[in-house]
């Protein structure tokens, strides 16, 4: 079996920062991430994966790149493919995309694409769900918004102040 080189984004984002962040993507969407040699698992891509900038700086490969622990993504099918290391360019922070691509020569690509397609449901759904909460906080936010301004005064009198509220 044939495992394809994964297509590698990195992308700097400027700011201050003390960690550096991956966004791990797969193609198709839906693959399961695994740190390689401990088998840390981040979950079903995508995935967001934070590196403390301790931890990058201390692993430097090159002017200005850094390498950390690979990943691994492994289908439904069983296709699997893996970036070990990962290489990060630019800066020891900042926010990285990196996508690991499927060999579409493996077995069953019938069965990921099908899987994807469930993923994306789940999260549009969770999505939605979400905008939902987030409107019923903010109309509960605006009929508080709309009650009557406390007024208050506070006066000393000797050394005690008084504070009364209306």
């Amino acid at each position: 079996m044939r495992t394809p080189a994964p297509v590698l984004l990195a992308v700097f984002v400027t700011g201050c920062s003390s960690q550096a962040t991956l966004a791990v993507y797969s193609q198709p969407t839906g693959a399961y991430l695994t740190e390689v040699g401990s088998g840390t698992p981040f979950g079903i891509a995508p995935q967001l994966v934070v590196y403390p900038k301790a931890g990058v700086q201390s692993n430097p490969d090159g002017p200005g790149c850094y390498r950390v622990r690979g990943i691994e993504a492994r289908w439904v099918s069983g296709a699997r493919t893996a970036l070990n290391p990962i290489r990060i360019c630019g800066s020891a922070t900042g926010t990285y995309n990196i996508t690991l691509a499927r060999d579409s020569f493996s077995p069953d690509l019938d069965k990921d694409l099908q899987f994807a397609l469930q993923v994306e449901a789940a999260r549009a759904q969770q999505q939605q769900a979400q905008a939902a909460s987030d409107a019923a906080l903010i109309s509960a936010y605006s009929a508080i918004q709309q009650t009557a301004p406390v007024r208050c005064t506070a006066r000393q009198v000797g050394e005690t102040v008084q504070t009364v509220c209306r």
